[in-house]
Protein backbone atom coordinates (compact mmCIF):
# COMPACT_ATOMS: atom_id res chain seq x y z
CA UNK A 1 0.00 0.00 0.00
CA UNK A 2 1.48 3.49 -0.91
CA UNK A 3 1.13 6.25 1.58
CA UNK A 4 1.29 9.68 0.49
CA UNK A 5 2.11 12.01 3.34
CA UNK A 6 1.02 15.79 2.76
CA UNK A 7 3.04 18.58 4.61
CA UNK A 8 0.89 21.60 5.75
CA UNK A 9 1.64 24.31 7.49
CA UNK A 10 -1.07 25.72 9.97
CA UNK A 11 -2.94 28.52 8.18
CA UNK A 12 -2.92 31.70 9.93
CA UNK A 13 -6.18 33.13 11.81
CA UNK A 14 -8.23 34.66 9.14
CA UNK A 15 -6.89 32.96 6.17
CA UNK A 16 -9.47 30.32 5.97
CA UNK A 17 -12.63 33.02 6.60
CA UNK A 18 -10.87 34.93 3.44
CA UNK A 19 -10.62 31.78 1.20
CA UNK A 20 -14.16 30.90 2.52
CA UNK A 21 -15.60 34.74 1.65
CA UNK A 22 -13.96 34.19 -1.96
CA UNK A 23 -15.23 30.91 -2.70
CA UNK A 24 -19.12 32.26 -1.39
CA UNK A 25 -18.53 35.18 -3.91
CA UNK A 26 -17.31 32.95 -6.83
CA UNK A 27 -20.03 30.32 -6.33
CA UNK A 28 -23.21 33.21 -6.10
CA UNK A 29 -21.52 35.24 -9.06
CA UNK A 30 -20.64 31.82 -11.56
CA UNK A 31 -17.12 32.25 -11.35
CA UNK A 32 -14.62 29.54 -12.78
CA UNK A 33 -12.62 29.38 -9.54
CA UNK A 34 -12.32 28.25 -6.08
CA UNK A 35 -8.99 28.05 -3.89
CA UNK A 36 -7.93 26.37 -0.78
CA UNK A 37 -4.76 26.29 1.38
CA UNK A 38 -1.89 25.39 -0.55
CA UNK A 39 -2.01 21.35 -0.44
CA UNK A 40 -3.46 18.38 -1.69
CA UNK A 41 -2.30 19.33 -4.97
CA UNK A 42 -3.23 16.54 -7.85
CA UNK A 43 0.00 17.61 -9.97
CA UNK A 44 2.89 16.58 -8.29
CA UNK A 45 4.92 19.56 -9.67
CA UNK A 46 2.96 22.21 -8.04
CA UNK A 47 3.36 20.50 -4.61
CA UNK A 48 6.95 20.69 -5.62
CA UNK A 49 7.25 24.15 -6.36
CA UNK A 50 5.56 24.95 -3.05
CA UNK A 51 8.58 23.08 -1.54
CA UNK A 52 10.71 25.60 -3.59
CA UNK A 53 8.87 28.84 -2.46
CA UNK A 54 9.48 27.37 0.94
CA UNK A 55 12.70 26.67 0.64
CA UNK A 56 13.58 30.19 -0.37
CA UNK A 57 11.78 32.31 2.02
CA UNK A 58 14.14 30.55 4.54
CA UNK A 59 11.46 31.35 7.07
CA UNK A 60 10.26 34.29 6.28
CA UNK A 61 6.14 35.39 5.97
CA UNK A 62 7.52 34.68 1.69
CA UNK A 63 10.54 34.40 -0.35
CA UNK A 64 11.65 37.81 -2.35
CA UNK A 65 11.54 37.79 -6.55
CA UNK A 66 14.78 37.80 -6.62
CA UNK A 67 14.91 34.33 -4.69
CA UNK A 68 13.00 32.21 -7.08
CA UNK A 69 15.81 32.75 -9.49
CA UNK A 70 15.42 30.98 -13.12
CA UNK A 71 17.75 28.07 -12.24
CA UNK A 72 15.18 27.34 -8.84
CA UNK A 73 12.34 27.46 -11.42
CA UNK A 74 14.13 25.62 -14.24
CA UNK A 75 11.09 23.12 -13.91
CA UNK A 76 8.23 25.23 -14.03
CA UNK A 77 9.29 27.98 -16.19
CA UNK A 78 6.47 27.86 -19.03
CA UNK A 79 3.96 27.09 -16.79
CA UNK A 80 4.71 29.84 -14.50
CA UNK A 81 3.28 33.57 -14.36
CA UNK A 82 4.12 36.43 -12.59
CA UNK A 83 1.93 39.25 -11.76
CA UNK A 84 1.80 42.67 -10.38
CA UNK A 85 -0.30 45.18 -8.76
CA UNK A 86 0.10 48.63 -9.60
CA UNK A 87 -1.92 52.01 -9.18
CA UNK A 88 -2.99 53.13 -12.44
CA UNK A 89 -4.71 56.38 -12.34
CA UNK A 90 -6.34 56.08 -8.99
CA UNK A 91 -6.96 52.46 -10.31
CA UNK A 92 -5.91 48.93 -9.19
CA UNK A 93 -4.59 47.26 -12.08
CA UNK A 94 -2.69 43.88 -12.88
CA UNK A 95 -0.05 43.75 -15.14
CA UNK A 96 1.15 39.96 -16.48
CA UNK A 97 5.31 40.40 -16.36
CA UNK A 98 5.82 36.95 -17.38
CA UNK A 99 3.62 34.47 -19.25
CA UNK A 100 4.84 31.20 -19.46
CA UNK A 101 5.56 29.28 -23.24
CA UNK A 102 3.09 26.18 -22.30
CA UNK A 103 0.25 28.85 -20.57
CA UNK A 104 0.70 30.89 -24.16
CA UNK A 105 0.30 27.89 -26.73
CA UNK A 106 -3.67 27.28 -25.63
CA UNK A 107 -4.25 30.85 -23.76
CA UNK A 108 -1.96 33.24 -25.91
CA UNK A 109 0.89 34.98 -24.88
CA UNK A 110 0.22 37.90 -22.00
CA UNK A 111 3.69 38.91 -21.53
CA UNK A 112 4.03 42.71 -20.35
CA UNK A 113 -0.33 43.02 -20.98
CA UNK A 114 -2.64 43.83 -18.65
CA UNK A 115 -5.93 41.63 -17.26
CA UNK A 116 -7.64 43.74 -18.55
CA UNK A 117 -6.18 43.08 -22.10
CA UNK A 118 -5.81 39.63 -21.83
CA UNK A 119 -8.89 38.26 -19.99
CA UNK A 120 -12.68 39.07 -21.26
CA UNK A 121 -14.68 41.96 -19.43
CA UNK A 122 -16.94 39.45 -18.10
CA UNK A 123 -14.34 37.31 -16.68
CA UNK A 124 -12.30 40.16 -15.51
CA UNK A 125 -14.18 40.92 -11.85
CA UNK A 126 -13.01 36.95 -11.40
CA UNK A 127 -9.75 37.11 -11.80
CA UNK A 128 -9.11 40.24 -10.10
CA UNK A 129 -10.81 39.28 -7.15
CA UNK A 130 -8.82 36.23 -7.10
CA UNK A 131 -5.67 38.15 -7.08
CA UNK A 132 -7.09 40.36 -4.81
CA UNK A 133 -7.44 37.12 -2.40
CA UNK A 134 -4.10 36.12 -2.97
CA UNK A 135 -2.26 39.57 -1.69
CA UNK A 136 -5.03 40.24 1.09
CA UNK A 137 -3.57 36.32 2.31
CA UNK A 138 -0.16 36.97 2.03
CA UNK A 139 0.49 32.55 1.80
CA UNK A 140 -0.14 30.37 -0.91
CA UNK A 141 -2.86 28.72 -1.99
CA UNK A 142 -4.32 26.04 -4.33
CA UNK A 143 -6.60 27.67 -7.51
CA UNK A 144 -8.55 24.74 -9.54
CA UNK A 145 -10.40 26.53 -12.27
CA UNK A 146 -12.50 25.57 -15.08
CA UNK A 147 -11.84 27.88 -18.27
CA UNK A 148 -14.64 29.85 -20.20
CA UNK A 149 -12.83 31.23 -22.49
CA UNK A 150 -14.55 29.18 -25.83
CA UNK A 151 -11.47 28.77 -27.42
CA UNK A 152 -10.27 27.07 -23.75
CA UNK A 153 -13.30 25.64 -22.17
CA UNK A 154 -12.49 22.18 -22.16
CA UNK A 155 -9.80 22.66 -20.14
CA UNK A 156 -9.44 23.18 -16.24
CA UNK A 157 -6.23 23.95 -14.15
CA UNK A 158 -4.73 23.86 -10.95
CA UNK A 159 -2.75 26.12 -9.55
CA UNK A 160 -0.72 27.18 -7.00
CA UNK A 161 -0.56 31.07 -6.30
CA UNK A 162 1.93 32.66 -3.78
CA UNK A 163 3.17 35.77 -3.05
CA UNK A 164 6.88 37.10 -3.47
CA UNK A 165 8.11 40.33 -1.57
CA UNK A 166 9.48 43.51 -3.96
CA UNK A 167 12.23 44.95 -1.67
CA UNK A 168 10.99 48.49 -1.01
CA UNK A 169 6.84 47.64 -1.77
CA UNK A 170 4.70 47.00 0.86
CA UNK A 171 2.73 44.84 -2.46
CA UNK A 172 3.88 41.52 -3.32
CA UNK A 173 3.85 40.12 -7.00
CA UNK A 174 2.02 36.99 -7.77
CA UNK A 175 3.55 33.63 -8.91
CA UNK A 176 1.06 31.14 -10.52
CA UNK A 177 2.13 28.14 -11.46
CA UNK A 178 -0.31 26.31 -13.29
CA UNK A 179 -0.88 22.80 -15.05
CA UNK A 180 -4.12 21.98 -16.94
CA UNK A 181 -6.09 19.12 -17.94
CA UNK A 182 -9.62 18.07 -19.87
CA UNK A 183 -12.06 18.67 -17.60
CA UNK A 184 -13.96 15.30 -16.72
CA UNK A 185 -17.00 16.09 -18.95
CA UNK A 186 -15.18 16.38 -22.09
CA UNK A 187 -13.29 13.22 -21.41
CA UNK A 188 -16.04 10.80 -21.43
CA UNK A 189 -17.96 12.75 -24.11
CA UNK A 190 -14.58 12.49 -26.06
CA UNK A 191 -14.61 8.86 -25.46
CA UNK A 192 -18.31 8.29 -25.91
CA UNK A 193 -17.93 9.32 -29.52
CA UNK A 194 -15.02 6.59 -29.98
CA UNK A 195 -16.84 4.00 -28.52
Amino acid sequence: MLTVQTHSRPMAPGHHSLMKAFNDRAQAAGWSFTCAPAQDFENAPLADALEVWRAKAQGRPMPCRADLTARAMKPYLTHMSLLERISAGGAQRYRIRLHGSTLARYAGDSTGKFLEDSVSAERLESYTALYDTALALRAPMRVVSYYQAPEIDYLMGESLLAPLAVPGSNTPILLSVTYTKPRPEFTRASSAAFA
